[in-house]
């Protein structure tokens, strides 16, 4: 079982913007997929798990961009199992490396393991207690509660389709990032580019539910000039709550 787990990757042109620059949705596809590949490594993934009745949910995301890769570029992706302060809670740290080793993106995000017969989440530690985890962090973050808009500058109202969900049969961590994005303007879109993204996950959407995305955009001070997205998620029908999400995003 290896504490650190790395691959390469090789961005494809269906990953790059018109700008010849890697998608943030694409970098956000190569964290989940070393996630997974190291799960199954330390048999921590869905389908090995599943035979105990317990599943992964994720709770909270956080990524910084310290540079958008390009077509071609040779990528080393990195991620280990980091120390947490709570047995309740399971802690995954990555880093993205360009060819001269820097570091180009980090990352963090934070589970919960869950017994799907006695509904409840349950220690992981009481459970995995034997498998490898590191005391070093990818970033200093301590997961803040995330606000609501306050006012809504911009919505949008979607569909859930089949390709939208995952092996749990719920909408995937990724499509909720999409969703925020479809929120923002074309004129922002054009301008900045993201620096740090923040996501919190409330609750589950399933095939054809209808959801509601509203953001509101806040710009930071000429010093600093870029924009501040905030984007609530939730069920039409309901109302229901599904992600909080944060985005920073910088002048390109």
């Amino acid at each position: 079982m290896k504490e650190i787990y790395e691959m390469q990757v090789k961005p494809r042109a269906l990953d790059i913007t018109v700008d010849e620059e890697v998608r943030f949705t694409a970098i956000v596809d190569y964290l989940q997929l070393i996630a997974y590949e190291h799960a199954y490594n330390l048999e921590l993934s869905f389908q090995q798990t599943f035979k105990q009745n317990l599943t992964w949910y994720l709770l909270r995301n956080y990524i910084e961009m310290h540079k958008y890769p390009k077509l071609n570029d040779l990528l080393t992706v990195r991620s280990w199992v980091a120390h947490s302060e709570s047995d309740m809670y399971s802690l995954r740290d990555f880093q993205i490396l360009d060819e001269s080793g820097n570091i180009i993106c980090s990352a963090t995000n934070s589970w919960i393991l869950y017994h799907f017969i006695k509904k409840r989440p349950v220690s992981y530690i009481a459970h995995f207690s034997d498998r490898p985890f590191r005391h070093e962090r990818s970033v200093v973050y301590d997961f803040p509660k995330l606000e609501l808009p306050e006012k809504i500058d911009e919505k949008v109202e979607l569909t859930v389709r089949r390709s939208d969900l995952d092996l749990n049969k719920h909408v995937n961590n990724r499509v909720y990032l999409e969703w925020a994005l479809e929120s923002m303007p074309k004129k922002y879109i054009e301008k900045y580019r993201i620096s740090k993204f923040e996501i919190s996950f409330k609750g589950q959407a399933y095939h054809k539910d209808k959801v509601l995305v509203e953001t509101e955009i806040k710009k930071l001070s000429k010093k600093e000039d870029g924009i501040v997205a905030i984007s609530k998620i939730s069920k039409m029908k309901k109302g229901e709550l599904l992600t909080k999400v944060k985005s920073y995003w910088k002048s390109i």
